[in-house]
């Protein structure tokens, strides 16, 4: 049965009253947030009715009403109105990236710092993908007598480097010859085609010289991979210990899941047209299941794209929490096109 548009009103007031207080919701406190006059006795019938459609629930059997996870559900996709942030919230946002805007590595950790100290969420940000990215340039840089570093940088802004030590004295005429070599070979190359069989290729292409530069070779081809993978950062997870909903016991399983930058990875790099909102179960992790994971994705140019998430509990201010992480993305994806003159 589908609810009437006033019991939705009723279902909105108590999901917006209950985020606010985390106590039961009652009916004399709806009536309060109703737009329209009605009766007690009829928002307790309609919520009676709210709680059979499984959208609201009765911890206790004299106490108010709470939302279930599909009542949150049904909020975020037909009822939450969207919150405009207020412009000192913007230019705060602004200001902070802005002055971080010097590599897109520091502006993606300093947007997921950001996120966490606003919202008291865990937050993480994912660097573009790099497999469609290419090698714009390749440098290296003398760093003592016997080592150098290699810098590689991306399509898509990223910059690696690797340090590597050779058996003999390096000179400014050897760092020009390794940079005009690698520059020759993989100017404007996928950094996905950076494999081992082509290093090996490459070395066989340097004849005798191949011998006293392999460190250097093994180092080019360690910077490519670590370009080819997505960067992740996560700020804030010590905020989710101070939720209650979190149990010590679960805390510690979420811990382990942000550990691993390869999953999270797979979950924020699913990219929606809209900010995504996952609920409890609907993450398919017991670990997860009183709390929410929201992504949003910006984009800098056709092939540089990521993502921003928050992690936090069931129990959240959605609609300030979504128009927040949407303007830092918003913002993100501005500043990262500048830097890569898009």
């Amino acid at each position: 049965m589908e609810p009437t548009a006033r019991k939705m009103k009723v279902l909105e007031a108590v999901v917006e009253a209950y985020i606010k207080s985390g106590e039961p919701v009652g009916s004399k406190a709806v009536c309060e947030m109703l737009d329209f006059s009605v009766s007690s006795a009829t928002v307790r019938n309609d919520m009676a009715e709210i709680a059979s459609l499984g959208l609201i629930e009765q911890p206790h059997t004299s106490s108010g009403r709470v939302p279930t996870e599909l009542g949150y559900r049904v909020y975020i996709d037909r009822l939450m109105r969207p919150v405009e942030l207020e412009q000192r919230e913007k230019s705060f946002i602004s200001d902070t990236l802005y002055a971080s805007a010097n590599t897109p590595e520091n502006l993606l950790e300093t947007s997921a710092d950001l996120l966490s100290n606003i919202t008291g969420c865990a937050a993480v940000s994912a660097s573009p993908t790099g497999d469609s990215a290419v090698i714009r340039r390749v440098r290296f840089v003398q760093t003592g007598n016997y080592t150098a570093l290699v810098l590689i940088i991306t399509s898509t802004g990223s910059v690696k480097t690797k340090l590597f030590r050779c058996d003999f004295l390096i000179t400014p005429q050897l760092i020009e010859t390794f940079d005009k070599i690698m520059n020759e070979r993989l100017e404007n190359m996928p950094v996905t085609a950076v494999t081992p069989a082509f290093m090996q290729t490459t070395a066989v292409s340097l004849g005798e010289m191949s011998m006293i530069v392999s460190n250097m070779l093994l180092a080019v081809h360690d910077a490519a991979r670590d370009a080819a993978s997505t960067g992740v950062f996560i700020k804030g997870q010590s905020n989710l210990f101070t939720m209650p909903e979190l149990a010590s016991a679960d805390g510690k399983k979420v811990m382990e899941m942000l550990g691993h930058s390869a999953e999270l990875s797979k979950m924020l790099l699913n990219e929606s047209s809209k900010p995504d909102v996952l609920i409890g179960s609907e993450m398919r992790n017991p670990a997860f299941a009183n709390l929410s994971f929201i992504v949003t994705h910006y984009r800098a140019s056709d092939e540089c794209s990521g993502a921003l998430a928050l992690i936090g509990p069931v129990r959240m201010d959605y609609p300030k929490i979504i128009s927040t992480l949407e303007y830092v993305a918003e913002t993100v994806g501005i500043l990262l096109g500048e830097m890569l003159g898009s």
